[in-house]
């Protein structure tokens, strides 16, 4: 089950990556919070960087930043886009396995990408990001506010209410349509796979209504 959504959501994002760089071409404003945890020459992880904007608000920090995504598309528009940064992006599998050492960055950075997961997948991965990241390094992770008004649409109904999976379309350019895998976490469901995972988390807050905020430390 985990395996096939994730391949669908790799093959969505290949087939969306144009039309979903297009609407994220600037890192939201609110997320500036995250420059607090960022010092000079931090090694970062950007877990589902896409087409690589969280850089737009790093870009006067001097730090070693590494961007990872699932889609291949999304990496290749990233490394267009910032062909002159001295940055590394990669394309990584499904695999619930990070290619990098242990204790290997100061901070991963993970934006609105957990709720792809399934819950058990989503485990996995937390401890995956705890085994990478430096004794006193950071985590902060994202996920979206699913239990909006807007969103209610897509769970009201016996079947989804109870699982807390959900579908939301994205329809790209050509008009074809990408029906994506939600895990609806809240505040206290993300919190505790990450403490589950060994982190101390430091805050969870909900952030102008629209993103669910938690910050860890290894």
């Amino acid at each position: 089950m985990e395996d096939k959504i994730l391949k669908d959501i790799e093959r969505g994002y290949d087939q969306m990556a144009e039309k979903f760089s297009g609407t994220r071409k600037y890192f939201w404003k609110d997320f500036e919070f995250i420059l607090y945890y960022t010092k000079q020459g931090d090694k970062m992880l950007d877990f589902g960087c896409g087409n690589g904007r969280l850089l737009e608000m790093l870009k006067d920090k001097k730090i070693d930043y590494v961007g990872v995504d699932i889609s291949q598309r999304l990496i290749d528009i990233a490394k267009e886009k910032y062909a002159k940064e001295r940055v590394n992006f990669q394309k990584i599998s499904s695999s619930p396995t990070l290619p990098f050492p242990d204790n290997f960055f100061n901070q991963v950075v993970s934006i609105s990408v957990f709720h792809h997961f399934p819950k058990k997948y989503a485990r996995i991965i937390a401890k995956e990001i705890y085994r990478v990241i430096k004794p006193e390094g950071i985590v902060i992770i994202s996920v979206w506010n699913l239990w909006q008004k807007k969103y209610w649409k897509y769970w009201l109904n016996p079947k989804n209410i109870w699982k807390k999976n959900i579908m939301i379309p994205f329809k790209n350019n050509q008009g074809e349509i990408f029906e994506r895998f939600h895990y609806m976490f809240s505040k206290r469901k993300l919190g505790n796979i990450f403490r589950e995972a060994g982190f101390k988390i430091e805050k969870k807050f909900i952030l102008n209504k629209k993103n669910i905020i938690v910050i860890g430390k290894k």
